[in-house]
């Protein structure tokens, strides 16, 4: 027998995703989530909902922007083809920083 997929409210959701229900009422209406409705008429979200905003709080913590986000969500391969390129660049840009820092200190 199949597990039920587990369901949380608003509350419930922004808490385990480090995010305040502000912020989920925000990616609702920027498209990023659509939560079902309970019987009471409460919003219920599920894990891939979890996947979504964890996936929007990296991606906007390095640069991109959430039409970004709906646009890979939404399978676009062309934005996400550079987005993967962008990523390439920074960690290339990052690790050269790496590399000099580690110079200076031993340096220092």
């Amino acid at each position: 027998m199949p597990e039920a997929e587990v369901k949380w409210k608003r509350g419930e959701l922004a808490e385990a995703c480090g995010v305040n229900t502000e912020t989920l009422r925000f990616y609702e209406k920027a498209g990023l989530l659509n939560p079902e409705r309970g019987p009471n008429g409460y919003r219920l979200y599920g894990v891939s909902d979890a996947k979504r905003i964890r996936l929007a709080q990296r991606a906007v913590g390095v640069g991109f922007s959430l039409q970004d986000v709906k646009a890979w969500l939404a399978g676009d391969a062309a934005r996400m083809q550079k987005a993967l390129l962008e990523v390439e660049a920074k960690i290339d840009g990052l690790e050269r920083l790496r590399k000099s820092l580690q110079k200076k200190i031993k340096k220092v």
